[in-house]
C-alpha cells in the first residue's frame, strides 16, 4: 500500500480535474457542436501538454 500525504492527494485531484476539463473540450468525431478545426485541436492538445508538464 502507498502512503500518500494529503497535499499529494490534493495535487493529484487538482491535476485530474484539469485533465477532465480539457478532455471535455476535445472534439468528438461526428459531434457538430465541437469544432474539428486543426487550430482548435492543436490548442486543446497544447493545454493537455501543459498539464502533463506540470505533473512531472
Amino acid at each position: 500500500m502507498f502512503d500518500t500525504s494529503s497535499s499529494d492527494a490534493l495535487a493529484l485531484r487538482t491535476t485530474a480535474s484539469g485533465f477532465d476539463a480539457v478532455r471535455g473540450k476535445l472534439p468528438v468525431a461526428g459531434d457538430p457542436r465541437r469544432s474539428l478545426a486543426s487550430v482548435t485541436v492543436a490548442r486543446q492538445l497544447s493545454g493537455l501538454g501543459t498539464l502533463i508538464a506540470r505533473g512531472r
